[in-house]
């Protein structure tokens, strides 16, 4: 597992092809910044990442996601959980309901 936290410095910058390390299938990668899946996700794949929780829209990047999400991640929960609960709790931090939260995260991979 890997996660990145923070501002998505992808939206500012473009990251050459070469700088995206091939590390061998089976690694997960938790992201958590503005539209992640958009700017992440092609550097996942070429790295051989899968990805368990992205996002699709601007957010706030909170560690309370992060935790919840990796709470799921070490209980064995499937992606849909985890993903469940990142709503969960970023939808009781911005004071929205679940629903709506959960459709700042992209729907997980297959």
């Amino acid at each position: 597992m890997v996660a990145y936290i923070g501002h998505d410095g992808l939206m500012d910058f473009s990251l050459p092809a070469e700088a995206t390390a091939q590390r061998g299938l089976g690694r997960q990668a938790i992201v958590l910044c503005c539209i992640s899946e958009r700017y992440f996700g092609p550097h996942l794949s070429a790295a051989g990442a899968t990805p368990l929780l992205t996002t699709t829209q601007l957010m706030y990047p909170g560690g309370f996601i992060l935790r919840d999400a990796l709470a799921g991640w070490t209980r064995g929960e499937s992606p849909v959980q985890i993903r469940q609960r990142a709503a969960a709790a970023y939808a009781r931090n911005q004071g929205i309901s679940v629903k709506a939260a959960s459709g700042v995260f992209a729907a997980p991979a297959k």
